[in-house]
């Protein structure tokens, strides 16, 4: 994915910083990621989620994995701590299945992995 952080194990970096409190509406909750051959499209529950750098930990994380779970699709997502001019979180996803992500979509992503 072009003007995104992608490691060597696949992992794609939101450049969004994921603050202590994330609220996400019907209006910002879709997502599609796709890889050469298959889409995934899902909605993130509607709520307000706390994340913590410190911890490490994140409920927006934790409620996103629940829907990939729910929907056996095999995307790994994570928080992952960055360290540019100012540290802070941003959404990880991967794909467990080997291959590749080429694009990542929707008004989750506009809101909350695009830009910082």
């Amino acid at each position: 994915m072009e003007n995104f952080y992608t490691d060597n194990y696949k992992r794609v970096w939101g450049n969004k910083a994921i603050g202590d409190t994330t609220i996400v509406t019907t209006s910002n909750n879709e997502i599609t990621v796709l890889s050469g051959s298959h889409e995934y499209t899902f909605s993130i529950p509607v709520g307000t989620y706390a994340s913590s750098y410190a911890r490490g930990e994140s409920e927006l994380v934790d409620a996103i994995k629940t829907v990939i779970q729910t929907n056996s699709y095999p995307i790994e997502v994570f928080l992952g701590g960055n360290h540019k001019d100012i540290k802070y979180n941003s959404l990880v996803f991967r794909l467990s299945d080997d291959s590749e992500i080429e694009e990542i979509s929707g008004s989750f992503y506009d809101a909350f992995f695009n830009s910082i």
